[in-house]
């Protein structure tokens, strides 16, 4: 009779562990279920979604802030050079929480050196580190700074330009991408999209296509499919054009004369194409334009021509970033409004603020006072996170 007993009671618990397991398997959340199934891309969306709306909620105000900058760090107090790793940068980062990091031909030496220096930064920084670099190839090359990387010379792009064979820009970024990969970068400044309208222009010359702006397009386009092979973003610079200009922007104010009708037709062919194939960045450059805009404002700083235009009018939905804030061209404003005042105007991200410290905390203040929109904060975060996303940082 006893074992009778036993044997009901155990056939009893048995029967309550697999109703308890069924209840359980129930409750389980659809994203756990489908782990041993195949994901849709609408679940591959939602999962990023979720995820980057999380982030956003679990950052700090001071996080989402430091995520806008885009700096350098090319010498130390001492005027040297930096090659290898330092507590200063490491102090700067960990207290400004930046977006992303440019190296200059000063900070890359030979190969190994700056795969070290590129995983340093990773190392220490809490929230994934864009890594940046100039490399168009011709004049400006910071590989072949050195002489120390073995990296294959390209040519300008004017010569590739006039060769008019595509599948020569599309080598040429596939290389450069090959070899930035291969160091440790993520975003590349290039290719120059400015149509070289004007012959008295020296500071983009040579590194622009053609005076062509179909060719420019073209060519600006199969560069980036070769970065974008690698995994390298690029960056079409520089918005709105800089090739109808006399002056260099590095040195003072540039002024490009074309209506705007005359840019949408010359100048924004090639940024058009490079945003229909899905170009990560546009770089906002220093550019005065009078007859296309009223704010007298480069367009770095000119909300007319980053949201209105750009933004809106373009449908660009990538990360706007200026052209570095310590050149020539915006030095007669305010060095510590600068930053906001690019922010204001559209740009997701600033490239090497004049004095990071003024220019973090008066985009601070600006959210804490409310003149800055948290919630537009939070969008332009998003698009910066969205893209660490994809290159797999978060997971």
């Amino acid at each position: 009779m006893k074992k009778v007993i036993l044997s009901i009671l155990l056939l009893y618990c048995i029967s309550i562990g697999l109703l308890g397991c069924k209840q359980q398997q129930e409750i389980v959340p659809p994203q756990q279920q489908k782990t041993n199934e195949a994901l849709t891309e609408q679940d591959i969306k939602d999962i990023k979604e979720d995820f980057l709306n999380q982030k956003i909620a679990d950052m700090t105000l001071e996080q989402k802030v430091g995520q806008l900058f885009f700096c350098a760090f090319r010498r130390d107090d001492k005027n040297i050079p930096i090659t290898v790793w330092n507590e200063d940068i490491e102090k700067t980062i960990q207290q400004y929480h930046i977006g992303g990091v440019v190296l200059f031909g000063e900070n890359i030496d030979t190969e190994q050196q700056t795969k070290q220096l590129i995983a340093e930064y990773r190392n220490h920084s809490n929230i994934p580190l864009l890594i940046g670099v100039d490399e168009e190839g011709g004049r400006v090359s910071r590989l072949h700074s050195s002489g120390n990387l073995k990296v294959k010379d390209i040519p300008p792009a004017k010569i590739i330009g006039d060769s008019n064979d595509t599948n020569t820009a599309y080598e040429a970024g596939k290389t450069i991408g090959s070899e930035l990969k291969e160091l440790g970068f993520d975003v590349d400044f290039a290719p120059v999209a400015d149509v070289n309208t004007n012959e008295k222009n020296t500071v983009i010359g040579d590194r622009a296509y053609s005076s062509d702006a179909q060719i420019v397009a073209e060519m600006a386009t199969a560069f980036i499919k070769g970065l974008h092979e690698n995994g390298i973003s690029a960056c079409v610079k520089h918005f709105p054009g800089h090739g109808d200009t006399i002056e260099d922007s590095h040195n003072g104010i540039a002024v490009a004369y074309h209506t705007l009708e005359e840019m949408e037709k010359i100048e924004w062919l090639p940024f058009q194409k490079a945003i229909q194939q899905n170009v990560d960045f546009v770089m906002a450059g220093h550019i005065t334009t009078p007859n296309a805009t009223t704010d007298g404002l480069p367009a770095s700083l000119s909300y007319e021509m980053l949201t209105e235009q750009l933004r809106n009018k373009l449908q660009f939905k990538g990360i706007i970033i200026t052209d570095a804030l310590d050149m020539g061209a915006v030095t007669e404003y305010n060095q510590q409004d600068t930053s906001l005042k690019a922010i204001e105007a559209g740009a997701d991200m600033v490239l090497m603020p004049f004095e990071l410290e003024k220019s973090y905390y008066t985009v601070y203040n600006a959210v804490k006072k409310g003149t800055l929109s948290e919630q537009e904060l939070n969008e332009k975060v998003k698009r910066i996170l969205s893209l660490k996303y994809d290159k797999g940082y978060f997971q």
